[in-house]
């Protein structure tokens, strides 16, 4: 029925929307070029407003051309714009705002901090910035990435985290006062979202400085979650972390618990781990089961299976990527071109859509701007080359800058039907919105590296090679280079020990006398070096081939 109705609906839309179905011209490599110019131009009308109008708060209020605080008081789009400006190739400004940052940011407060969002944005930020310093040209400190001022602030915003993990199931409270720790009042209702999402962040201040508690907590709360499944193999929307009971029972893809989902596999990945991945299939088989209905994900009771709601939310649109990062290309171009028409029908994807019926919900109209259909066109890009993703591209620029530009920045959409505007610039535009649509259009970007070029640098622990390719985007798309992992493990130490005794054996000169600048500035080729890098498609021990950045690995 659902797909019967959904067909009347794009018929319609077809007969009332003139040139619906009309191809547009082919994009060019100049209109890439010409679209890479525009969305930088964005960018900077929204950067630039929000240094002139809202720094040091969190986020512009681009209507009256102020700021206001959302998420902690922590100048939160700075930090989540700092990555952004690397990619995007502006390193003075990049320098300029990490001098700013370890100046003006201070943990040390008496705030009431959403645990996500601070791990996400704040962690997550700080983090991909101190990981992208070298290739950003800063002056960095003898042991980098081991050490460094931006790792340091990483480490001090995640370690006021830490008191939300304090329960007896390992699933973290939502909130936490960065002075005082959880508030004795506070709910012990959490979103699944909210208790899910730690372990690309967590994993890496572990790797990175050695204190192992915070991927033991992110692995413990993944673990709680895991245990607290239904029969049927789904998770409800919010649970309760004292008592593992589920609060809110609707199983589906989208807010509440979306991020979840993305980690398991964004985790299997950055750790080369098995177990994360095998749950993600479980939960697949079971969401495919229950929840799909006509390349559509609908919400679903999570210990019966019944139909709830049958709504797409904007935030499911992060779902093709997703898909595509595990190889299912064919199931998640026809996801996406589903959710494409919703943009085609409002110039935006509403936060919920009734299927069913083809149009909004009342009283969730509106689109602030939300990044995951262009995130799901840049991995399906980058997987296919279908010319059809880079049109969604163009489609977001256009409309974004006909009814969100304003003086002052880019506006919320309050209401995609009358593109009614609100008075907020979330922090995300910059650090998701923009990055996405950026890479979508630059190829040749360094982020898209194929792992024919990388540094080699010199840790405590022996040399590492860095910047090989194969970033791991947060859910906040502050990338993460999986090689660094393995740059401050105590174990290499023992391994060039091991290494030099066998050399001494053999009568060939140690690796020790060998003299090797610790921060080598040039960028060294592959093909030119007896070295290769750590960074490797490993022997594929999972059940599923993976794949990084959409690039799929086959039989």
């Amino acid at each position: 029925m659902v797909g019967v109705l959904y067909l009347v609906c794009v018929g319609v839309l077809t007969a009332v929307l003139p040139g619906y179905n009309a191809r547009h011209s082919p994009i060019t490599q100049q209109d890439m070029a010409k679209y890479r110019d525009r969305v930088k131009a964005m960018f900077y009308h929204a950067y630039n407003n929000y240094l002139e109008n809202a720094f040091p708060y969190d986020e512009l209020r681009p209507l009256t051309c102020d700021g206001q605080d959302t998420w902690g008081s922590f100048s939160l789009t700075l930090i989540d714009a700092l990555d952004t400006l690397l990619i995007i190739g502006n390193t003075s400004e990049f320098h300029r705002v990490v001098n700013v940052l370890q100046d003006n940011v201070d943990f040390d407060i008496d705030v009431n901090a959403s645990v996500f969002e601070t791990n996400i944005r704040v962690v997550g930020g700080l983090l991909s910035a101190h990981l992208l310093s070298k290739r950003a040209g800063l002056e960095l400190e003898p042991g980098w990435p081991c050490s460094g001022p931006l790792l340091r602030m990483a480490e001090d915003a995640a370690r006021k985290l830490l008191p939300a993990f304090d329960t007896e199931t390992g699933m973290p409270f939502g909130t936490v006062n960065l002075l005082r720790g959880v508030n004795p009042t506070e709910t012990p209702v959490t979103c699944t979202a909210g208790i899910g999402t730690y372990i690309i962040e967590f994993a890496t201040l572990s790797r990175l400085t050695g204190d192992p508690e915070f991927e033991r907590v992110a692995r413990r709360a993944l673990k709680g979650l895991w245990e607290s499944r239904s029969e049927i193999g789904l998770v409800g929307n919010h649970i309760d972390v004292m008592t593992s009971k589920w609060v809110a029972q609707d199983a589906g893809i989208g807010a509440g618990v979306d991020s979840y989902f993305e980690y398991l596999v964004k985790g299997a990945i950055l750790l080369q781990d098995e177990e994360m991945m095998s749950m993600f299939l479980d939960y697949n088989k079971a969401i495919q089961n229950y929840t799909k209905y006509d390349d559509w994900y609908v919400w679903v009771q999570m210990y019966k299976g019944t139909v709830s709601m049958p709504i797409f939310q904007s935030l499911e649109a992060f779902w093709p990527g997703l898909q595509s990062l595990i190889g299912d290309i064919g199931n998640a171009m026809r996801t996406f071109l589903n959710y494409y028409t919703v943009w085609k029908q409002f110039g935006g994807l509403p936060e919920f859509y009734n299927i069913p019926q083809g149009f909004t919900v009342d009283k969730r109209e509106g689109y602030p701007l939300r990044p995951e259909l262009i995130e799901s066109a840049m991995y399906l890009y980058r997987a296919t080359k279908d010319p059809i993703l880079l049109e969604l591209g163009r489609d977001a620029i256009e409309s974004i800058e006909k009814i969100s530009k304003v003086d002052c920045g880019f506006a919320t959409i309050k209401d995609v039907r009358d593109h009614k505007l609100d008075n907020r610039m979330e922090s995300f535009f910059l650090a998701e919105t923009i990055k996405y649509l950026y890479l979508l259009f630059d190829p040749d970007n360094f982020i898209h590296n194929d792992g024919s070029e990388f540094d080699l640098v010199v840790t405590p622990y022996g040399e590492c090679v860095l910047g090989a390719g194969g970033y791991v985007f947060n859910t906040e798309a502050h990338p993460i280079d999986p090689a660094a992992l393995h740059c401050c493990k105590q174990d290499n130490t023992e391994k060039w020990e091991v290494e030099d005794l066998v050399r001494e054996f053999f009568s060939v000169k140690p690796k020790t006398e060998k003299k090797v600048d610790p921060f080598p500035s040039r960028t060294q080729n592959r093909t030119n070096s007896r070295r290769s890098s750590l960074l490797h498609c490993p022997s594929q021990p999972f059940s599923s081939k993976l794949s990084i950045l959409g690039q799929v690995f086959l039989e």
